[in-house]
């Protein structure tokens, strides 16, 4: 069976640029939406390349620091994945989701 791995997901340049703004860790993270995009490509490639798909966390950089805080966690990596793996539970209870071609 393959598994479903949620991908933390900037939708375009200013997304990826707010989200530096808010994000604990922004030194931790690519400086260019491009250089995000080419090591988001990567992960996605290995994904598939294990046998396993990639769905979609889009983060929207308005809301995500209320996501995580309301769970108890930071607006860092931690809370990219757990909020990735959010989004991948609410696949798998409504079919709803973004797959990573």
């Amino acid at each position: 069976m393959k598994d479903i791995i949620g991908v933390a997901w900037f939708t375009d340049e200013f997304t990826y640029r707010r989200a530096l703004e808010i994000v604990a860790d922004r030194d931790n993270m690519p400086a260019t939406y491009e250089d995000w995009k080419a090591l988001v490509r990567r992960q996605c490639e290995l994904i598939k390349e294990s046998g396993n798909i990639a769905i979609r966390a889009d983060i929207d950089p308005e809301t995500f620091g209320d996501w995580c805080r309301s769970r108890g966690f930071q607006p860092d990596a931690r809370g990219r994945t757990a909020f990735a793996n959010h989004i991948v539970i609410e696949y798998q209870k409504t079919g709803v989701g973004t797959f990573i071609e």
